[in-house]
């Protein structure tokens, strides 16, 4: 994979994805007009069909696809390092950059993320996360960090915005 300094560029080029993922649907959704005078409480509470294969609601799709970001990360650090082609360094600062993209998204305004409980679940228990013995800032393969992605994993899926992981290796 590289030097550290190229494995920081990776993770900042993720991180800044899965924000402007995050920040885009923020603009998407404030360009709906505003619900018109002859409209009722109970039409304006329930979200509108999506069109066919389109996320429900744009704020969760965009925390979603920072999820996915964080996943195909976590995927790809693990297989790199179990191949050799990263250093337990390495691997341990990819680990901090998803630290990192979950902190970032408790800073992205409420009204343009979506899943702001089930993401401060997270980012807690990262916070909190005692370094393992190789010095990685949080075990991810632990049961109770899975446990936390589980219902993220459900809601995107409902939402019709699954998490999906990119392998850069395999086939």
């Amino acid at each position: 994979m590289g030097s550290p300094a190229a494995i920081r560029r990776l993770g900042a080029a993720l991180l800044a994805t899965s924000l402007a993922a995050v920040a885009l649907s923020g603009c998407t959704a404030a360009s709906a007009p505003p619900p018109g005078p002859a409209e009722s409480q109970a039409s304006t509470a329930k979200p509108e069909a999506a069109p066919e294969g389109s996320p429900i609601d744009a704020a969760i799709a965009a925390s979603c696809a920072a999820v996915a970001t964080t996943g195909t990360l976590l995927h790809n650090a693990r297989t790199d390092l179990e191949l050799g082609s990263i250093t337990s360094e390495q691997h341990n600062a990819l680990l901090d950059s998803v630290v990192v993209t979950y902190r970032s998204l408790q800073v992205v305004p409420a009204s343009q993320r979506g899943l702001r409980s089930e993401i401060n679940a997270v980012a807690s228990y990262l916070d909190a996360a005692t370094p393992t013995d190789s010095l990685a800032p949080f075990d991810p393969n632990s049961a109770e960090f899975r446990a936390l992605l589980e219902p993220i994993r459900l809601a995107c899926e409902e939402n019709g915005s699954e998490i999906y992981v990119f392998a850069t290796t395999g086939g």
